[in-house]
């Protein structure tokens, strides 16, 4: 690497303390960092003892020259606080410290419905069940829209983690129209602490209620097809 080191990609995610979701994530990392034919750090914006702007800082110095151009791509699915805020200000840091060098922040993974081919093949092909997509959901204005707008291309409706319509209200809802089979997919990269309660909460419902019938999918981060729309970004 070394002096020959002219770009670097980081690849930023949110973080989390769950082993799986790391494990996934570095599976992901190593499947695109297989496809850049320039180095690419994986970073953690929180869950981490050093902060984003810290652990970038940390590899630049580390390495025998610094690099002309530095892009950030976040692997958010939400445009909320972190990518409105957080990672803005991280990057403001970073140019202090390295005015000689280009960073720039990439369009946050999930802008403008660019996931919709890897959900829609989790959706069961059970022509009868209605559609979900889980999504944690944010109170930032603007971010719940761009998840309306995609469950709309996936013929599906929304549930939030964090917000309202929660799953159990969107299946009331729909429970009343007489629709008691349903296809719910997680707008989740990684598996970890929500997307399991997600599934630990669907399984108590359709414990409580027999006429209930949901088939879950998985968050779409491990999908080889991921990695190669991530590198693809990264490589233009």
């Amino acid at each position: 690497m070394g002096k020959c080191m002219t770009r670097l990609s980081v690849v930023v995610v949110h973080g989390s303390f769950s082993d799986i979701y790391q494990q996934e994530f570095q599976g992901l990392l190593a499947q695109v960092k297989a496809q850049i034919n320039h180095p690419v750090l994986g970073a953690y914006l929180e869950c981490s003892d050093v902060s984003l702007a810290g652990a970038i800082a940390q590899f630049l110095q580390g390495q025998a020259g610094l690099p002309e151009q530095v892009q950030i791509l976040p692997l958010f699915l939400l445009p909320g606080v972190h990518v409105r805020e957080d990672l803005p200000e991280a990057i403001a840091q970073l140019r202090a410290q390295f005015p000689q060098v280009t960073f720039n922040l990439l369009d946050y993974l999930g802008k403008d419905g660019r996931l919709a081919p890897f959900l829609a093949p989790q959706f069961s092909p059970n022509s009868a069940a209605q559609r979900i997509l889980i999504a944690h959901g944010s109170r930032r204005t603007g971010a719940n829209p761009e998840i309306e707008k995609l469950a709309q291309a996936l013929d599906a409706h929304t549930a939030y983690w964090a917000t309202e319509p929660s799953l159990v209200q969107t299946l009331e809802r729909c429970q009343r129209e007489s629709i008691n089979t349903f296809s719910c997919v997680p707008y989740f990269l990684f598996s970890g602490k929500i997307p399991g309660a997600i599934a630990q909460q669907i399984t108590t419902l359709t414990e409580a209620d027999p006429h209930l019938s949901i088939h879950l999918g998985q968050p779409f981060g491990t999908n080889p097809q991921c990695a190669q729309a991530i590198a693809q970004i990264l490589n233009t």
